[in-house]
């Protein structure tokens, strides 16, 4: 495990978009009774004790061992490992941001790698698959509202349009932020230099967009639906996406809704 110091995107609302977003193929559907939570887990190509997290984390993606939980999961590849011989290829000075707000909410002294965050609730070492039996077991007792997700060719303009609606679409109270995230999964990279040189590593999950689609004030009602335009690169392999949006608490962290398809 690898500990670094904490130091201290685009979104578009389409006018029209919501006719654009109806003509949809059914959503991905969670088994009846499930409690949606996402996992991210903060890794690195370039960190020898990341490669077991990482098979962790695809473990739960395929296999879906917690009863009564579905789990998303969110690969986020961080960059302060880039410099120690090998550069990974997916990671992003975003998710290393990102982590570090987490790490400011939960007051660790400095963030890490493998680090597991469980609906923004729960962090730990993202091998740990003790404590990931036990959150995931205490996240059954906390379904989440539900929220759609729908995409769609954008018109007049690159990209594609996603809409976020449904109950889930609320703060809660508190200031929230709407997400969307698109993920890749079952990628091989052959690592030639850094701790895991001349190791093949599997990734699942992997975050290749993150951005938000606005922010619900406390005091005010969303609107029906938000919107957020991704644009999906040619080398993505459109049979492994998935666009996954959730909303977050500003305030608190807490993931408050989740909601996923496939592309």
């Amino acid at each position: 495990m690898s500990r670094v110091a904490i130091g201290f995107t685009v979104f578009a609302i389409v006018a029209g978009a919501g006719a654009a977003v109806a003509q949809l193929p059914p959503a991905t559907a969670v088994p009846s009774g499930q409690t949606i939570v996402i996992a991210e887990l903060f890794t690195s190509e370039g960190c020898s004790s990341c490669p077991p997290a990482d098979r962790l984390l695809e473990t739960l993606l395929r296999q879906q061992p917690a009863s009564g939980v579905y789990v998303i999961p969110l690969s986020e590849h961080v960059d302060y490992w880039d410099h120690q011989g090998w550069k990974d290829p997916f990671s992003s000075p975003q998710f290393t941001e990102r982590q570090k707000v987490y790490g400011f909410h939960f007051n660790v002294d400095s963030i890490y790698t493998p680090q597991m965050v469980v609906d923004g609730a729960n962090e730990f070492v993202g091998s740990d698959e003790r404590e990931l039996k036990r959150v995931l077991t205490k996240a059954v007792s906390k379904p989440k509202p539900e929220l759609h997700v729908e995409f769609a060719t954008a018109q007049d303009q690159p990209g594609t349009v996603v809409g976020v609606s449904g109950p889930g679409l609320a703060a809660d109270g508190e200031a929230a932020e709407v997400m969307v995230a698109v993920t890749e999964d079952d990628l091989v990279v052959d690592v030639k230099r850094g701790e895991n040189a001349s190791r093949t590593l599997r990734h699942s999950g992997v975050v290749r967009i993150l951005t938000s689609a606005g922010v619900i004030e406390p005091a005010t009602k969303a609107p029906p639906t938000m919107f957020a335009t991704v644009v999906l690169r040619p080398a993505w392999k459109r049979d492994k996406l998935r666009i996954v949006a959730f909303v977050q608490s500003k305030q608190s962290r807490r993931i408050l809704s989740i909601g996923w398809r496939a592309i």
